[in-house]
């Protein structure tokens, strides 16, 4: 968990250096830090060390992101999207984050491959301060 402060770094020098907006570093970096939090909490089963890799590519006004880990097998997108007009006392816990990625990127994809969960990400950047 120590790393997502690094990771938060490097992604704003990426969007610096790309000419991303604020809006789309919030966006990116958000979706970023629910997937993180959430692969390190409950998709390491064991004290053994473990990576998780991270790769930002810019294709056109498109920045694609893809997390690659070892953790158990687990494709987030299988989850049905949560009740929003459920009372909250109603709502079972969890599932939100997962939403929250959801609608803040244009497109995400899950593999399993081999023995790595794959999960793949489309935002479209835009450019200065242009907000989402």
């Amino acid at each position: 968990m120590g790393e997502l402060a690094r990771l938060g770094d490097q992604l704003q020098a990426f969007a610096a250096a790309n000419g991303l907006s604020d809006g789309t570093l919030f966006a990116v970096n958000l979706a970023l830090e629910e997937l993180i939090t959430n692969t390190i909490s409950y998709g390491f089963t064991d004290d053994s060390a473990h990576t998780i890799t991270i790769s930002l590519d810019l294709d056109g006004r498109d920045l694609h992101v893809r997390i690659e880990d070892d953790a158990m097998p687990f494709n987030p997108l299988e989850h049905e999207a949560p009740d929003l007009d459920a009372p909250l006392a109603d709502r079972p816990i969890g599932g939100l984050g997962v939403h929250l990625v959801r609608t803040l990127m244009d497109e995400v994809r899950y593999e399993r491959a081999g023995t790595r969960n794959v999960l793949s990400m489309r935002k479209r950047a835009t450019e200065g301060g242009a907000l989402l």
